[in-house]
This record gives C-alpha cells, sequence and structure tokens, in this order.
C-alpha cells in the first residue's frame, strides 16, 4: 500500500514540476493546474493536507476498501463527491485492468480540473466524470457494484437520509457502499437509525480514534 501511495504522490510532484518548468509555455488549462497544484500547499488547506491526522485518514481508508472490497472483472465503482480527487484516483489505480470508476460532483470547476488533471498525469485508469447532483433524478439506477462515500461528502449535501438513499439507489442488488464519516458531524447512531428502517445491512462497522482531533468511522452496506 505504501508502495502505491508513494507512486500516486511522486507521479503528482513530477506534473506539478513539469508544469513550473514550462511555466512560459503553458495553456490556459495548465495554468488553473498550477494554481490548483498551489492551493493544495497554501495557507487555507496546506497544513490540514500535511497534517498525521489527513495522512492517517488517506492510508487507512484506502486500506480499508483494499482489504473488504473483492475486485472482478468489468467491476463498476462510484464515488460521490471528488474533493480533491485523491480518492478517486487511488480508486482507479486499484481498479485497473479489472474495471471502471466513476465519479459525481456537483461542481463544474471540480469536475473540469480533475478530468484535466488525470489527463494531464496520465492516468492509466482515469474516471468518467460526471458534473451532477447525487438528487438529480436521470443519474444511472442501479449500474455499480460499489459506491463510496467519503469525508465531508455527505454534510455538503444538507440531507442525510436523502443522500444516502440516492448513493444506494445507484448500486446493484448485492452491491455494497462503503461509507466513512467524521464521528463529530455524523454519529455512528444516526448511520444505525437509518439503516434500522431500511432493507440494508450494515456488513462492517470500524471506529477510528488513533486522533482524537478526528475520530472517524468507516461502514460496508449491503443492498
Amino acid at each position: 500500500m505504501e508502495e502505491q501511495f508513494l507512486f500516486v504522490f511522486n507521479r503528482i510532484e513530477q506534473t506539478k514540476h513539469n508544469l513550473m518548468m514550462g511555466a512560459l509555455s503553458m495553456n490556459k488549462d495548465d495554468e488553473k493546474l498550477l494554481q490548483y497544484y498551489l492551493e493544495l500547499k497554501g495557507p487555507n488547506a496546506g497544513e490540514w493536507n500535511s497534517s498525521p491526522q489527513c495522512i492517517h485518514t488517506q492510508l487507512v481508508t484506502r486500506d480499508y476498501v483494499k482489504k473488504t472490497f473483492d475486485i472482478f472483472d468489468e467491476i463498476q465503482v462510484c464515488n460521490v463527491g471528488i474533493g480533491t480527487g485523491d480518492w478517486d484516483d487511488y480508486l482507479g489505480y486499484w481498479l485497473k485492468e479489472r474495471g471502471g470508476l466513476t465519479s459525481i460532483d456537483i461542481d463544474e470547476s471540480i469536475c473540469e480540473i480533475f478530468k484535466y488533471r488525470q489527463q494531464r498525469e496520465r492516468h492509466p485508469n482515469p474516471s468518467k466524470v460526471l458534473c451532477r447532483s447525487i438528487f438529480d433524478s436521470d443519474l444511472p439506477q442501479e449500474a455499480f457494484d460499489i459506491v463510496t462515500l467519503i469525508g465531508s461528502a455527505i454534510n455538503e449535501t444538507g440531507d442525510f437520509k436523502k443522500c444516502l438513499d440516492s448513493c444506494l439507489s445507484l448500486i446493484k442488488h448485492g452491491g455494497y457502499l462503503m461509507f466513512m464519516a467524521s464521528l463529530k458531524y455524523t454519529p455512528v447512531e444516526m448511520l444505525e437509525e437509518y439503516i434500522s428502517n431500511t432493507k440494508y445491512h450494515i456488513v462492517q462497522k470500524t471506529v477510528y480514534e488513533v486522533f482524537l482531533e478526528y475520530p472517524f468511522f468507516i461502514s460496508k452496506i449491503r443492498k
């Protein structure tokens, strides 16, 4: 897992270096991409992105999906909420040569820079990007074997139950939702109460409290 994490990190660092070295010949998309890289290290995001809490969360989440879910030929996975796109990058590497990834986000600028960044970095298994709300009725129904919803994505939608309903509607019968969230904003009890009123089943639930400043849990929910 560490080798794959370092491979992704080194690829990104190389892309940033190439952009900076060729700054005089950058096109507008490259300029946006360079600005994106700089903002990740800027005062608003750099401290968190470099923190032990953030790195621990990334490693645990990647390790969880790798150990908990099986990959099979033509598997289809969907991630809801792109953010920086690091999680989507990892899922693409995890699925490489076996399946495809669809990434959904409502923010047009996030979708554009993520799609261009994967192209610029030559990701071997890039996402199919859908710039949509998770609440859109024309999203592909029961099309995915696994849907992932991690971090602050569920809080940003503003509707806990509706968001989970929408995510689960994307999953094939017998498929899974991987749900990861901060305990400070989404208590485990919220999920348990929701599931108790549905036909779905929590297969696995693990709480991580290594860093008390950012406790979180990850659950595997079967449809």
